[in-house]
């Protein structure tokens, strides 16, 4: 802070993932053009499925990872419950939102919303996202019934309200 400095640095290319509920469609732009459109199968809505609206961060992307029920209190043996190996797996959020290939949801996506929360795909639509996101791309999911998702739980701030970080708060 003492004197100026200067730096010269470049942007790289601008993918933009927009999840859209009421369409049951993900669109790709990138660099303001739309280069992919993919049908998706959202979270179902109840309260416990429901996949938050909101700006989401990619994280890590994974060739498989077991998503299991009980890791959030639903038990893998109850009603609703699953331990699942899911594979082609881009993270969204800290909570276990990813975009991921889900054949079980193949004749829902573009119609209906089945999944736990996640946005499933078909195997081409997934392994594209997987090879073609970097960590920091970001996916606006909106027109779901649920809730914001809270700041906390994506891998950004994007959703924690100005006045809120402003404030020094931002936990909500």
């Amino acid at each position: 802070g003492a004197e100026d400095q200067s730096t010269d640095f470049t942007i790289g290319r601008s993918l933009i993932f927009t999840a859209d509920d009421d369409t049951h469609t993900i669109t790709v732009a990138e660099n303001g053009k739309v280069i992919r459109t993919m049908p998706t199968s959202m979270g179902e809505h109840t309260s416990s499925n429901v996949t938050p609206n909101g700006t989401y961060i990619i994280g890590n992307r994974q060739d498989s990872i077991v998503m299991d029920s009980s890791t959030y209190g639903r038990p893998v043996d109850g009603p609703g419950g699953y331990k699942e190996t899911v594979y082609h797996d881009t993270q969204m959020s800290y909570s276990g939102i990813y975009m991921h290939y889900a054949p079980w949801s193949i004749g829902s996506q573009g119609s209906e919303d089945v999944s736990n929360g996640c946005l499933n795909l078909n195997y081409d639509n997934s392994t594209w996202v997987q090879h073609n996101t970097l960590r920091g791309d970001p996916v606006i999911v909106k027109n779901t019934p649920g809730p914001i998702l809270p700041g906390n739980d994506g891998l950004g701030d994007w959703n924690t309200p100005w006045n809120v970080w402003k404030a020094g708060n931002a936990n909500s």
